[in-house]
């Protein structure tokens, strides 16, 4: 699957492209903006500009050097970004991290849509052993080689550990004379002054609500429905990583709250096991939003039945019972905000909302 198209950075990839043209790029470029608003998106955008067969200028998209880049097939464009530590044998350690690179570069192709990457992962000294080893090679088929750099901050994961933020400052000092660097990040000050100092920094500014809500509704398989779209946007402060993880965590929520109603149209020994299975004290908050979740699935179930859109699952179901259950939910959540257990809740409302019917 292709990457999603530059959404909301026109301006700043108008004034790229005439730079561009004009092969005025500096080679080690410092992408600074906050984080999911697409900093290294553009950053595929320029290396696609370098290696484009009609540039080097704004990408045209159609040509094959484009499609390798798109499609993150690209053999000069390497794409770096923070993995788990390499917990093998320390000569084999470059082999690990490369292994583990090229694995989640894999699923990035199946899905482009990726999130943030886990809080302990970093750009360890295997991984910029790994581009050093890169960057002394010729390229492989354009005119240059680019490596882009995602949450350079991360180069150095611990204070007391920058080796690995002292290794990419060598690269840096000496580039080799074919080769593009582009970092990025959310968090400059975290980077090594020396390494600020070589590199030129480039502000990439948050998105508008309508360039948000376009790509929420455009990009996402399904995509967000307008409504749905512009509330995210605007929650999401013009940061789309922001906004698909509001979307995912609104995805569980639903995922747990159809769950939860399914199992109350399961016998007593399936409710029982569920009542267990739902923590007894902690993540009260999620089990308040699944109930929400739930009596809003029941309320959209009740307004199809009143008009009579429901499909036949739903005409089985009469009006005052849908109403009845939606009772028992809301009564449910008094009881989540006390000191109820919610196991105890589980089991008595799964106890009746099977005797309602539902």
């Amino acid at each position: 699957m292709p990457l999603p198209p530059l959404y909301g950075h026109e301006a700043l990839a108008s004034r790229l492209a005439g730079t561009l043209k004009a092969r005025k790029l500096p080679p080690a470029l410092l992408l600074v903006g906050p984080s999911g608003i697409g900093k290294q998106r553009l950053g595929q955008w320029i290396a696609a500009g370098l290696l484009c067969e009609t540039g080097p200028a704004a990408p045209c998209g159609t040509c094959h050097s484009c499609h390798l880049v798109n499609t993150l097939q690209h053999p000069d464009v390497h794409w770096f970004f923070p993995i788990a530590r390499p917990k093998g044998d320390e000569s084999k350690q470059v082999e690990e991290a490369e292994e583990m690179l090229v694995e989640v570069i894999t699923a990035r192709r199946a899905d482009p849509l990726y999130g943030r990457p886990d809080g302990l992962h970093g750009l360890f000294l295997p991984m910029v052993r790994l581009l050093h080893r890169r960057a002394m090679m010729r390229p492989a088929m354009g005119r240059v080689k680019v490596f882009l750099v995602g949450e350079a901050d991360r180069l150095v994961p611990q204070a007391s550990s920058p080796e690995a933020a002292n290794a990419m400052l060598k690269v840096l000092e000496e580039p080799p004379p074919d080769t593009h660097f582009i970092l990025t990040t959310a968090e400059p000050s975290a980077l090594l002054p020396t390494i600020r100092s070589r590199l030129v920094p480039l502000r990439v500014r948050r998105l508008g609500s309508a360039d948000v809500a376009r790509f929420l509704r455009e990009v996402p398989a399904p995509p967000v429905p307008a409504a749905e779209a512009e509330r995210r946007a605007e929650a999401a402060y013009g940061s789309i990583g922001d906004a698909l993880e509001a979307r995912a965590e609104a995805d569980d929520v639903q995922s747990a709250a159809r769950r939860l109603l399914e199992m109350a149209r399961r016998g007593p020994a399936a409710r029982f096991r569920y009542a267990l299975g739902v923590k007894a004290y902690g993540a009260r908050s999620d089990f308040s939003e699944t109930l929400d979740a739930a009596a809003g699935i029941l309320r959209d179930d009740l307004a199809q039945r009143l008009r009579g859109t429901g499909g036949a699952d739903q005409a089985a179901v009469p009006a005052e019972r849908l109403l009845e259950a939606i009772r028992e939910i809301e009564r449910a959540k008094g009881w989540a905000r006390g000191n109820v257990n919610p196991q105890l809740i589980v089991a008595h409302l799964g106890r009746t909302l099977a005797e309602i019917g539902l």
